[in-house]
């Protein structure tokens, strides 16, 4: 698997650099929280998947068992990590999420919230686990 991601990701880099007006927007080897990116065993498998909540609504304790990267489409989002760190994303920012670690996404903004997200998975791995058990008190 690390061998086709590998190649997946180095054939998109020369594609994307010998592309005329080609940016890379996000790019690292760590999630969110500084912690190494871990690819899971099996036959790859990438999900994309919207995100949409209305205000106040939040998507629940939960965590990521394989790289997971986002997009905000548009609206205000604000992710409380069981670690107490709390980060705040708005229209136009990215991330590579937290993997491993129970988070929880509430939209915070006025309008509705649109996320992109991107799941580097594996077919036998699902791209989420519920994790309310590990919600802070």
């Amino acid at each position: 698997m690390k061998t086709a991601l590998t190649t997946l990701v180095a054939s998109t880099l020369v594609a994307t650099s010998a592309m005329a007006g080609a940016e890379v927007k996000l790019k690292g080897t760590e999630d969110v929280l500084g912690n190494a990116i871990s690819y899971p065993a099996g036959q790859a498998e990438i999900t994309g998947v919207d995100v949409v909540q209305k205000p106040g609504e939040c998507n629940g304790w939960h965590s990521h068992p394989v790289p997971t990267f986002g997009l905000v489409k548009s609206g205000e989002l604000t992710v409380t990590y069981a670690t107490g760190e709390v980060k705040l994303l708005k229209t136009g920012d990215m991330l590579i999420e937290a993997q491993h670690v129970a988070h929880e996404g509430c939209n915070t903004g006025a309008a509705a919230l649109k996320v992109l997200v991107f799941y580097a998975g594996s077919t036998d791995v699902p791209n989420t686990h519920k994790r309310e058990e590990e919600r802070p008190k």
